[in-house]
């Protein structure tokens, strides 16, 4: 079974590589949709892509609320990190190795 979604979408490579790429398509394809109902004149291409649109939109945001979690969790590594005695400041200590990916799940 599957685990529950969650929003903000965890930050991970396989979510910004999804995000990533599903935003410049949901953006042409919303156009391409939404020129073919401005010429066509029927209801359900509108339909379409409205909902095209509002999944874009949703691509995007959840893209913005990743960046802003990365952010973040840069911010806070910077103020953990203590400032070196001897006159060293933050910047010339070594940078941590980044962390480990997570194992798959096991079923």
């Amino acid at each position: 079974m599957l685990g529950s979604p969650t929003w903000p979408p965890p930050d991970t490579d396989r979510n910004r590589f999804l995000f990533r790429l599903g935003f410049p398509v949901g953006v042409l394809a919303s156009a391409y949709v939404l020129t073919f109902a401005l010429t066509s004149n029927g209801w359900l291409p509108y339909v379409v892509a409205v909902v095209l649109i509002a999944g874009t939109l949703m691509l995007g945001i959840g893209l913005l609320l990743m960046r802003a979690q990365r952010r973040a969790a840069g911010d806070a590594e910077e103020a953990d990190t203590p400032a070196s005695p001897g006159g060293t400041t933050a910047d010339d200590v070594a940078t941590p190795r980044p962390r480990p990916r997570p194992a798959p799940n096991a079923r």
